[in-house]
C-alpha cells in the first residue's frame, strides 16, 4: 500500500513538470512575438526610405526609388534632366511651354502644369500636387546649399541637388538613374555624354593659330553676351574656341554690350541664340546681323559665317544651361573645326533626339531643327 502512495506521488509530480514546462514555452512564445514584429517593421521602414548624399554633399533621408511617384522641379534645368532620365515622374514644368519646345516634347507631357519658378514658384499648388521629392539643378556653391534647404522647409518634402556642370553631365545622369531606379536608362545617357566629351577632346591639340574666335549673342538685337568664365559660355570654353568677350563677370553671368565693342571683336565667328521671351529664334537674329548695314565691316558678316543657334525644344548652347548642352556641343564643334570633328551631324542629332528626348525625328522635323523653324 506504501509502494502505491510513492508511485501515485511521483506521477503527480511529473505531470505538474510537464504543465510547468508547457506554460514556460507558452509565457515564451507570447513574449517573442512582439520582438518579432518589431524587428519586421525596422526592416520595413528601413526598405521604404534610404538616405543618400546629393551632389551638393548634403545628407537627404529620400524614400526608396520605387516609392518615388512624382518630383518637383525646382527650375526649367532640373526639369530637363527629368524630362531626359524619367519623364513619367516628371510633375510640371517652370514655365509655359512655346510652340518650338511643343514641337518635340511628347504629347502626354506639352499639358504638364507650370508651376513657377525662382520666387514666382506657386508653392500652394506644387503642395497640392504632393510630389514625392524635388529636384534643384544649378551650380554647387553655398548658395545651392542654401536654396535647397530653404525649398525643403517650404514644401515639406526631400529636395535633392544636382550638378549642371557641363562636365558632370555623365555623372548627374547616374546619380539620378540610382535616385529614380532608372539605372539603365540613365546609363545610356552618361556614356553618351562621356562619349561627346571623349570626342571633343581631339580639340585639345589645336595650335594656337588655328584657334576660332567667336562672340555668343543673346537678346533681340543680340548684344548681350556672356563673358568668358560665365557658366553661360561653357561650350566655347570647352570646344576650345576663343571666347571674345574677355570681360569682367560683375554681378550676374550675361553682360550687355555696345555695337562699337562687337565691331572692335571682329570675331571668326558669331553664334547668336535669340530671344525666346520675344519669340525671336537663332536663324532671326543671325539673319538680322547679316541684313544689318553697321555689321558690313565685320569678318564674320563677310565671310557669311553668322550662325543661329538651334533652339529645339531648348537652346542648344544656353539658356538653360542644362544637358541641352550635349547636342550643342556636338553641333557648335563640328561647325568651327569641320577639320579636326569628323561625324556625321545629322545622325548625330537623329541619335541624341532619340535617347534623350524620347522621338524619332523625320527628316522634315530635322530640318526644321536646324533652320530654327517649326
Amino acid at each position: 500500500m506504501k509502494k502505491h502512495r510513492q508511485l501515485l506521488a511521483l506521477l503527480i509530480c511529473l505531470v505538474m513538470s510537464v504543465s510547468l514546462l508547457t506554460g514556460c514555452s507558452e509565457t515564451k512564445a507570447a513574449t517573442e512575438e512582439p520582438t518579432q514584429s518589431a524587428e519586421q517593421d525596422a526592416t520595413q521602414e528601413t526598405a521604404e526610405t534610404r538616405e543618400i548624399t546629393d551632389m551638393a554633399g548634403r545628407k537627404v533621408t529620400v524614400p526608396a526609388a520605387e516609392n518615388i511617384e512624382s518630383v518637383f522641379s525646382a527650375g526649367p534645368v532640373a526639369a530637363i534632366f527629368l524630362y531626359m532620365v524619367a519623364p513619367d515622374k516628371l510633375l510640371g514644368w517652370n514655365y509655359e511651354l512655346n510652340d518650338v519646345e511643343k514641337s518635340i516634347i511628347l504629347d502626354k507631357y506639352q499639358d504638364l502644369p507650370n508651376f513657377g519658378m525662382g520666387d514666382a514658384v506657386n508653392y500652394e499648388a506644387v503642395i497640392a500636387a504632393n510630389p514625392t521629392i524635388a529636384i534643384n539643378s544649378g551650380k554647387i556653391n553655398d548658395a545651392m546649399v542654401s536654396d535647397c534647404d530653404a525649398l525643403s522647409e517650404s514644401l515639406g518634402i526631400p529636395v535633392v541637388a544636382v550638378d549642371n556642370e557641363l562636365n558632370n553631365s555623365a555623372e548627374a545622369f547616374r546619380f539620378m538613374g540610382e535616385l529614380l531606379g532608372v539605372e539603365d536608362h540613365a546609363e545610356e545617357l552618361a556614356q553618351y555624354a562621356e562619349q561627346v566629351f571623349t570626342d571633343i577632346n581631339a580639340l585639345s591639340d589645336i595650335p594656337e593659330e588655328k584657334k576660332v574666335s567667336v562672340y555668343f549673342g543673346n537678346g533681340e538685337d543680340s548684344l548681350e553676351t556672356a563673358p568668358r568664365g560665365s557658366q553661360h559660355a561653357q561650350i566655347l570654353d570647352v570646344i576650345n574656341a576663343v571666347n571674345v568677350a574677355d570681360l569682367e563677370l560683375g554681378d550676374g553671368s550675361r553682360v550687355q554690350i555696345s555695337a562699337e565693342q562687337l565691331l572692335a571683336w571682329d570675331p571668326d565667328v558669331i553664334v547668336v541664340n535669340g530671344e525666346p521671351k520675344a519669340d525671336k529664334s537663332g536663324s532671326s537674329a543671325a539673319e538680322d546681323i547679316l541684313s544689318n548695314p553697321d555689321y558690313a565691316s565685320l569678318k564674320a558678316v563677310q565671310d557669311q559665317k553668322v550662325y543661329g543657334t538651334p533652339n529645339a525644344p531648348f537652346s542648344w548652347v544656353d539658356r538653360p544651361a542644362g544637358p541641352n548642352r550635349l547636342i550643342g556641343m556636338r553641333w557648335f564643334s563640328a561647325l568651327i573645326y569641320p577639320e579636326y570633328i569628323k561625324c556625321d551631324i545629322n545622325e548625330e542629332i537623329h541619335k541624341f533626339f532619340d535617347l534623350f528626348y524620347h522621338v524619332d525625328l523625320s527628316d522634315e522635323q530635322l530640318e526644321n531643327v536646324l533652320k530654327g523653324t517649326l
